[in-house]
């Protein structure tokens, strides 16, 4: 991968934005976007399209989305600690002792998320604190002397991601805070990047789009259905891996880390648009790893694939450890795959065609 593309990654990771407080993550990826595409817009609550032959059809959208979990300060203790309220799906049990950054309208405030000592936890052990932890038993300490002093800096409704930035483990994998979803849409906006440039010989309309709100409940790709009026849909994320110690792929399927992109197969999965990823992997000797729909999660490919009367729509994945958490780990060689593989999907297609289910 080139070196450009890597230092957009590593910028784009390192920069806050959880979901409902996108903004930055979302300037930097337009910014990214506007010396290549034919236009870049954004919607009312900020969701953003680069778009590539804006005139042509089919209108393909590539959508990740933009935003990544955390945390919103709820209540400010009269001690000047903070309690809050999850952003997304966060597991409580992994928060206490990590750093976190408070975004605040005064700039960040850096914090701890408090932590009993060991020798205090080891005689508590038997009420099993650790594992009936929840949201509201964290508490972080920004280091104020009292309630009075912490409202002074931080305030009620302030978004907080945990302090952990981009780092290269080797030359191909690599560690960050917020891999979901960023790689997505960090591969759709690679993905227009190379289309533009053979632009003269693309036959249908490119729409790179970067959702808010998905962690929350898919809430981006539900405006955005309506907004870009799209003819088929891949929302491309990140794919858990199961080469980790204590999972048990017989359960969770194979999926691996250097593997390869991931496809789902089923429910929001349209099978014409299955079968085009298998001719452009074959065509380009891509090993495609191949997975179930996830019964218990959603993509955003599952709301496009309900609106305007059934929007075809499939998921494509980069394969990915220990997501959402401060270290998801990744390859730049799946990423890389994975572009090339959603480059060579949108070469193919020819003006007006149609993904149906041929019955």
């Amino acid at each position: 991968m080139r070196a450009e593309s890597v230092d957009f990654l590593r910028q784009y990771l390192n920069t806050p934005s959880p979901t409902s407080f996108e903004g930055p993550g979302q300037r930097v990826w337009c910014d990214y976007a506007r010396p290549f595409a034919d236009e870049v817009h954004t919607d009312a609550y900020g969701n953003c399209a680069a778009v590539l032959n804006p005139d042509a059809t089919p209108r393909i959208v590539l959508d990740g989305h933009g935003d990544e979990v955390g945390m919103i300060v709820k209540f400010i203790t009269d001690e000047g600690f903070l309690r809050v309220q999850f952003l997304g799906q966060v597991d409580a049990v992994r928060m206490p002792g990590q750093r976190v950054h408070i975004r605040t309208r005064k700039g960040p405030v850096l914090g701890v998320v408090a932590l009993l000592p060991m020798h205090i936890a080891r005689q508590l052990a038997d009420e099993k604190k650790d594992q009936d932890m929840a949201v509201h038993d964290l508490a972080i300490d920004i280091g104020a002397k009292d309630g009075k002093e912490a409202r002074k800096r931080v305030a009620v409704g302030d978004s907080i991601t945990i302090a952990a930035d981009f780092e290269m483990l080797t030359d191909d994998v690599f560690t960050a805070r917020g891999t979901d979803d960023r790689l997505g849409t960090f591969t759709a906006i690679e993905t227009l990047r190379l289309l533009a440039e053979k632009r003269d010989t693309l036959d249908c309309c490119v729409i790179a789009h970067s959702a808010v709100q998905e962690e929350v409940g898919m809430f981006g790709a539900y405006m955005a259905a309506f907004n870009l009026r799209a003819d088929a849909v891949i929302a491309i994320e990140t794919g858990i891996a199961t080469d980790t110690p204590d999972v048990d792929p017989k359960r969770f399927g194979e999926i691996n880390v250097g593997g390869g992109p991931l496809i789902h197969i089923g429910r929001e999965n349209h099978p014409a648009i299955i079968e085009r990823l298998r001719a452009a992997a074959k065509a380009r000797k891509i090993t495609l790893q191949i997975n179930a729909f996830m019964e218990d999660h959603g993509t955003d490919a599952s709301s496009f694939y309900m609106q305007m009367g059934g929007i075809p729509s499939a998921v494509v994945c980069v394969p990915t450890r220990y997501i959402h958490s401060p270290i998801g780990t990744a390859r730049l060689s799946d990423l890389a795959e994975t572009i090339e593989l959603l480059e060579t999907f949108c070469s193919n297609i020819k003006t007006n065609d149609v993904f149906r289910v041929e019955i």
